[in-house]
């Protein structure tokens, strides 16, 4: 099965995506950096979707090289449909680009509330993908 020759990717994926949530919560406590933690909170649902994609379809292409949230989502939609959480996508895809780059840091500062929310609806999300996709099967057995 094509899927299952990806598993390492899939789990790499996942890993990473567990990864950036975990420090965005973890920075949220413990720092002000909250253009970062809004950053940090796209990556991990775009890394979970990305995974998604994955068994979906294989392989991330080209194409799938995008940060828009609600444009990956439609890709991996036959697995999990997350057309509900549509606002939550378009708001952290568009917190990332301010985010991230210098040139368009003008366009927006985050405030830790933002940040907060962020975090709570990454969390949602990732939650919800978790629940409709059975990842277990692309996990190492230890």
């Amino acid at each position: 099965m094509k899927n299952l020759k990806n598993k390492q990717l899939i789990k790499a994926w996942m890993e990473k995506g567990k990864e950036d949530l975990l420090f965005a919560k973890t920075a949220i406590k413990e720092t002000k950096f909250y253009d970062q933690i809004c950053c940090l909170s796209q990556q991990a649902v775009e890394k979970y979707i990305k995974a998604a994609i994955l068994v979906v379809q294989g392989e991330i292409t080209k194409k799938d090289k995008i940060h828009n949230l609600n444009i990956l989502a439609k890709k991996c939609k036959s697995l999990v449909d997350l057309s509900q959480f549509e606002t939550e996508l378009r708001t952290l895809t568009e917190a990332y680009i301010p985010a991230r780059y210098p040139d368009e840091a003008h366009l927006k500062a985050f405030s830790k509330e933002e940040a907060c929310y962020c975090v709570k609806i990454a969390e949602e999300i990732i939650n919800f993908i978790k629940s409709k996709v059975d990842f277990s099967i692309y996990k190492n057995r230890t």
